[in-house]
């Protein structure tokens, strides 16, 4: 089988959009589990895509042939020799679409071919939208469309939000589970610390409450009353952002805020006490559009920086049980793990739920769509 993470070798030869739909097509009712893991997910349905594309016809273009155009390959598809990227539905009232590294519908130019300039541009990659019974675990809907179809029925894609990315080396997280406790520590940063109060104390301000100079916890203080609590926890089966949520909320109730205290979604997680939470349960934890790698005045009256902020990171394992934890001010970040040079970026288009369920058991390119007759 082809490699089709090359670019094809004669773009003329790439399939068309119908024939994408309907070669696609047999797929419809094959069984596909999902894990909890969405990098699994999307993995695996590319192999099963791959397969059922590639009938030993399509060629895939000489490594000595072309370039590719974006930095360390950012926003380039994996099924490329179809011009083609591929996404997993499931659930919901509306499917949020996240093309990571890549403005969708306009032609800004990923691979340039050596020998006559020819170019793939971001408008030549299809949409290949995947929508799976999660009662049956098994594909029930396949929808092949352009950039310009999802932009003409559905709107423009967002604004990207950018992001910022941090890998934690599988070496260093047996190192953090080898210790006792299972937690790496840094205490707070002498700007934080200038703030903070001389030991514990019952806070009742709301998670979202601006921060006070004389009521920040040490982070010490944080240490003693959430990690014993957290180590060996085991987390909701779901996505690492549903996960991120259920931690935070664990964190505050432990911290001693009102279990009903709505979470903030903003930067930090819990900017009362300028702390912020994440999981790991892959290597590259996304950090956000914020990074101690790119120090940023986060409060202007306590002049405290990305750098300062504190962070908890969780390390869990597949099944979500927490094995380790990294505990310090952003500025230790470095010292232990490794920032991804640059950030990434996405763009979003929700799309109704309705649009994918008014195709079910169809394979189809750009539809009709009912909803814009």
């Amino acid at each position: 089988m082809s490699d089709l993470s090359f670019p094809p070798a004669n773009i003329s030869d790439v399939m068309s959009g119908q024939k994408l739909a309907d070669r696609l097509y047999p797929l419809i009712g094959t069984k596909f589990s999902l894990t909890k893991n969405p990098r699994t997910n999307g993995s695996a349905l590319r192999k099963i895509i791959s397969k059922q594309l590639d009938d030993g016809r399509i060629q895939i273009a000489d490594k000595n042939d072309f370039e590719i155009v974006p930095v360390r390959k950012k926003g380039v598809p994996k099924l490329l020799a179809c011009l083609a990227d591929s996404y997993i539905v499931t659930t919901g009232n509306s499917y949020n679409l996240q093309v990571w590294n890549r403005f969708p519908n306009t032609s800004n130019v990923l691979v340039r071919y050596k020998k006559d300039n020819t170019l793939i541009k971001c408008d030549d990659i299809r949409f290949i939208l995947v929508q799976i019974d999660t009662n049956k675990q098994q594909i029930k809907t396949i929808i092949v469309a352009t950039p310009q179809y999802i932009v003409d029925n559905f709107g423009v894609f967002g604004v990207p939000t950018m992001k910022y990315q941090l890998i934690i080396a599988e070496t260093k997280r047996k190192e953090i589970t080898g210790l006792f406790p299972k937690c790496l520590f840094f205490n707070d940063t002498p700007n934080m610390t200038a703030h903070t109060q001389h030991g514990d104390f019952n806070i009742t301000d709301s998670i979202s409450t601006s921060p006070q100079s004389g009521k920040l916890l040490p982070l010490k203080v944080i240490k003693s009353k959430v990690v014993s609590s957290l180590l060996g926890r085991k987390l909701i089966n779901a996505d690492t952002k549903t996960r991120g949520q259920e931690l935070e909320r664990l964190v505050a109730t432990l911290l001693g805020y009102q279990v009903d205290d709505p979470l903030v979604g903003g930067y930090p997680d819990i900017p009362n006490q300028l702390l912020e939470i994440k999981v790991q349960d892959s290597p590259t934890v996304d950090l956000g559009k914020y990074s101690p790698s790119n120090p940023v005045v986060i409060d202007a009256n306590l002049n405290i920086t990305t750098e300062d902020v504190r962070y908890l990171i969780a390390l869990t394992d597949k099944s979500g049980n927490i094995e380790g934890i990294s505990l310090c001010p952003g500025n230790k970040l470095g010292d232990s793990f490794t920032f991804v040079n640059g950030t990434s970026y996405k763009c979003q288009r929700s799309i109704p739920m309705n649009f994918l369920e008014s195709f079910s058991g169809k394979s189809v390119f750009n539809p009709k769509y009912p909803g814009n007759q």
